[in-house]
């Protein structure tokens, strides 16, 4: 007997599901499971090269679903999360990401997500561990020197990482010393960005340190960037010998505190370098002189070809010759501009205060009291007054013309128009007077009113007491 009829049909099991490569699946299951709102953005970049994330809000715990939905995606090749406030949490699954031997991930941007010391010890392991991430960013954080150190030695094991920007994070002379020593084992490395930090701090045991690992370095260096660290005549000399010994292409040192006699030693080493092609040195403290000596370094130099000096104001002759470094030998010069041959005229004081001695001469209310100080100029002139002592100046003024003017504005007006010549201090009236004219040219004196002459009163006789008058019929 048959234990089953023949019509009946056994059941059919269902293929298990596909696996999803994207992380699609894995991303909503996990924000399911956390209670998280899924970034919608973040879904529709899955089967995009990139994934821009920068300033989304992201929160530390959504890292972690990133995080996994990434770690067999095939075709994103960027994330950045710059802007976003992560946790040390956060920089752990990152290094989980990191830790993928199959993973695309080739730039990782971390900017300005306050990263701590405690963070970059996260990630140093899957920095050491990875083999495809060529891009790092991990500017504007609060690493420290101790973040640094705590990332040398991954730094000294990656072979794949060829970007990495520390720039504003707080680094002094123990992180460069420390970057330098991971730099001595990695060869990959050839773009470090150290801008806004303090390597100012004791150069010869941190920054000099540093510039010697990378002159020691078998490979070329694109990329050095020192902007903004408040460097001095105590980086002079090693700069100098870094250009010297080194293969660095680009080197940047805007916005530093370089004096004139730093920027004289700096251009020997550009113009003995074989590999410098891109220089900037402006918004340093130099004068036009050292920014000559600076082009005329560019003008011998073998491979330069563009000399960047922002903020830096130069000569006439410096024009001259940056047009013909321009034209003959194509290289590109920046300058702030070239600086004039004016001169800065400030008020006239004459003009000012003759000026004040018309108005205050006119200044009282009543008519008859107003007095034109030009009158009591060509008074004197007329009378052939070439010049007079400051005293009987004043008394003509104040007392015979009885002028309304202050001593202290005549005073004033004294020093502006003295004889210097003769032993004693006499005003010139002739100097003042064309002054005056060339200002009022109006001014004229006004017709002389003859006086008149006083009637004599008649004496009436007064009449006594107690007569009468005659009366006639």
């Amino acid at each position: 007997m048959a234990l089953f009829h023949a019509s009946h049909k056994q059941p059919t099991m269902k293929p298990p599901p596909a696996f999803d490569e994207t992380g699609l699946t894995t991303y909503k299951d996990l924000c399911r499971s956390m209670g998280l709102v899924p970034i919608s953005r973040f879904l529709r970049h899955l089967n995009e090269g990139v994934v821009d994330l920068r300033l989304y809000g992201v929160q530390p715990r959504t890292v972690r679903a990133i995080a996994q939905a990434l770690m067999y995606n095939p075709s994103v090749h960027t994330l950045d999360l710059s802007g976003n406030w992560l946790s040390d949490e956060a920089a752990y699954y990152l290094a989980e990401l990191l830790l993928r031997e199959n993973v695309a991930l080739r730039c990782l941007g971390l900017r300005g997500c306050r990263l701590s010391a405690r963070a970059a010890t996260m990630l140093a392991e899957g920095v050491e561990l990875n083999h495809s991430l060529e891009e790092l960013d991990l500017a504007h954080n609060r690493l420290g020197d101790e973040g640094v150190k705590a990332l040398q030695d991954s730094l000294a094991q990656n072979d794949a990482l060829r970007e990495l920007d520390l720039s504003n994070n707080e680094l002094g002379a123990v992180a460069a010393a420390a970057l330098g020593e991971a730099l001595r084992e990695n060869q990959t490395i050839e773009s470090l960005r150290l801008a806004w930090n303090n390597l100012y701090e004791d150069v010869p045991k941190g920054l000099a340190v540093l510039l010697r690992a990378i002159q020691q370095r078998e490979k070329s260096f694109q990329l050095l960037d020192l902007a903004w660290n408040a460097l001095n005549t105590s980086a002079a000399v090693p700069l100098r010998a870094f250009l010297v010994r080194s293969s660095v292409q680009e080197l940047f040192l805007d916005h530093n505190r370089f004096p004139g006699a730093a920027i004289d030693t700096i251009k020997i080493g550009v113009r003995k370098s074989k590999t410098l092609q891109h220089l900037k040195i402006g918004f340093n403290p130099m004068e036009p002189v050292n920014a000559m000596n600076l082009l005329k370094a560019t003008q011998l130099s073998e491979s330069l070809k563009v000399l960047d000096l922002d903020g830096i104001r130069v000569s006439t002759d410096f024009m001259q010759v940056k047009n013909q470094l321009e034209n003959s030998k194509g290289i590109s010069i920046v300058v702030e501009g070239p600086l004039s041959d004016y001169k800065v005229n400030g008020p006239n004081m004459n003009e000012m205060m003759l000026k004040r001695a018309r108005f205050e001469g006119f200044k009282p209310k009543k008519k008859r009291r107003k007095k034109d100080f030009g009158h009591l100029l060509l008074e004197l002139a007329e009378s052939g007054v070439e010049s007079i002592l400051p005293e009987q100046f004043t008394e003509l003024a104040l007392k015979k013309k009885k002028i309304k003017v202050r001593e202290e504005l005549l005073r004033a007006l004294y020093e502006q128009y003295q004889q210097k010549k003769l032993k004693k201090i006499r005003v010139d009236v002739g100097a003042m007077l064309n002054s005056y004219m060339q200002l009022f040219p109006d001014t004229v004196l006004p017709p002389v009113v003859p006086k008149k002459k006083k009637k004599k009163k008649r004496n009436r006789r007064k009449k006594k007491k107690g007569t009468k008058s005659k009366i006639q019929f």
